[in-house]
């Protein structure tokens, strides 16, 4: 498994062989078995994203999601639903505000000394 830089993973993620990009934020009680997540990436709550799916850079997820296996979700786009289909696009910002919520959201973490 190859990590990028700023990846938060709020809670338990089962993680097979695959590359996971930089600043990428995967919510709570999701189920990862992609081939490929891209920089700049969000996974919401809930979420089941299926075997040898490849999320390009600056893609969205949204809540509750299931994608099937093998779905290629192309850069600036939002994904929803069960099954997880294309549902909006995202600014060309989009690589700067990830940027912005993953710095911001690693600065509040405190040393477990501090808990």
């Amino acid at each position: 498994m190859e990590l990028g830089e700023m990846l938060y993973n709020k809670s338990e993620v089962a993680f097979f062989p695959l590359h996971i990009g930089d600043h990428v934020f995967i919510e709570e009680d999701c189920v990862v078995n992609a081939a490929q997540i891209g920089s700049y990436v969000h996974i919401g709550k809930n979420c089941v994203i299926g075997r040898r799916c490849v999320l390009k850079d600056c893609c969205r997820i949204l809540d509750n999601t299931v994608l099937p296996p093998e779905t290629v979700v192309p850069p600036f786009t939002i994904f929803s639903g069960c099954p997880g289909l294309f549902s909006g696009e995202l600014p060309e910002c989009t690589q700067e505000l990830m940027i912005d919520v993953t710095k911001s959201y690693y600065q509040k973490f405190l040393p477990l000394t501090q808990i």
